[in-house]
């Protein structure tokens, strides 16, 4: 397998996204909104124990197949969440949702959402709000091409309508959208989006868009990365880091966090198999960050599968396919999130925030940058 930064989870044909908020000294926060190609099949794993989720339960197994129009990663915890109701306006404007039954031209679209929290990372607690949401919908909606608006999770998309994308691509990391305030390690440095792609045996393509906002820390105060082992496995040879700052051992505001997730892969998969891919990217964040999964964290995993290469027919073939798949989904998660930290944007002293990973070790965050 081989790992890419490139266009992160863009690399997975199909999908569009679009970003919101601010990045001021008075308010960092935002959303950022994923447009799944229409007939993907999308689920979640939701572990932590403080999450702030909205519309998961649809995505289980047991639940109704449709999948998902949009799937939002937010600040502002659980307040934040209200910006999803912007993102489903557009969406219900745009005629991308659910045909309601018995009504004509109307559509209900499904929108999981999950939020970090970042309250008061600007000064003020100034969480997302439905404006927010819709300027990003929008900015999503922009990316995709004209034969998929409108169809929502149903149907199938035209491919090339939507390939050759925008004149300037989209970012997919960095400080916007819901990672303007992510912090990480116990709030000791500035965190934001990371996007890392990872090719598989077989041809099939596993990417993670996260943003790193854990409780937990990424190294140690002697440079030693906790993620260290799997960059030495993909032959990644970076220079050494110094040491990073050593967290409070008992900040009483630091216990305001969460790790969000989403896998995207363009294996053919139906909802339990990509359920198994949500579970399977979750030892990602483990691997990446410690602790992981705590009680001040309300880390969540989506997954999608956009189903342009089906699975082998042997049965065997399939299921080792899938566990390649799962495993791939982990060490997404884990480089994306030391993307995530190495792609904060560094700000003036004067706005009062922790110092960025490049700060810190401009060599390695250089280094890691440069990852084609």
């Amino acid at each position: 397998m081989t790992a890419t930064r490139g266009r992160g989870i863009l690399e997975v044909p199909g999908i569009s996204l679009g970003h919101a908020g601010q990045l001021t000294p008075e308010r960092l926060t935002g959303v950022t909104v994923l447009l799944p190609p229409a007939g993907s099949s999308v689920s979640v794993d939701v572990r932590g124990g403080g999450p702030a989720t909205h519309e998961t339960d649809v995505l289980s197994p047991l639940a109704h197949a449709y999948g998902a129009d949009a799937l939002v990663l937010t600040g502002g915890s659980a307040i934040g969440l209200r910006s999803i109701a912007g993102v489903s306006q557009v969406l219900a404007e745009a005629g991308r949702g659910f045909p309601a039954p018995g009504l004509t031209d109307a559509v209900v679209p499904i929108v999981p959402g999950a939020a970090i929290y970042d309250l008061g990372r600007g000064g003020q607690p100034a969480p997302p709000t439905i404006t927010d949401g819709a300027d990003a919908a929008r900015a999503a909606l922009a990316e995709v091409g004209p034969a998929e608006v409108g169809l929502g999770g149903v149907g199938t998309p035209d491919r090339d309508a939507g390939a050759a994308g925008p004149a300037a691509p989209v970012d997919v990391r960095g400080s916007l959208g819901v990672g303007c305030g992510a912090r990480a390690g116990r709030q000791t440095l500035r965190s934001s989006l990371g996007s890392v792609s990872v090719s598989v045996p077989g041809g099939y393509t596993v990417a993670a868009l996260v943003v790193a906002n854990p409780f937990g820390t990424i190294g140690t105060e002697s440079g030693a990365l906790w993620a260290g082992p799997l960059l030495d496995e993909f032959g990644l040879d970076l220079p050494p880091l110094p040491g990073l700052p050593v967290p409070d051992p008992a900040p009483t505001a630091s216990a305001t966090n969460t790790t969000l997730a989403i896998v995207a892969t363009d294996a053919c998969l139906d909802t339990a198999q990509t359920a198994c891919l949500a579970a399977g990217g979750h030892p990602g964040i483990a691997r990446a960050v410690r602790p992981s999964h705590t009680l001040a964290d309300g880390d969540t995993a989506f997954a999608l599968a956009t189903g342009d290469l089906p699975l082998p027919d042997d049965p065997a073939e399939a299921g080792a396919a899938l566990i390649a798949l799962t495993a791939a989904a982990a060490d997404a998660i884990t480089l994306a999130i030391v993307d995530a930290v190495v792609s904060a944007s560094p700000l003036d002293e004067s706005w009062g925030q922790p110092p960025t990973l490049a700060d810190i070790a401009p060599d390695f965050a250089a280094a890691f940058s440069a990852i084609p």
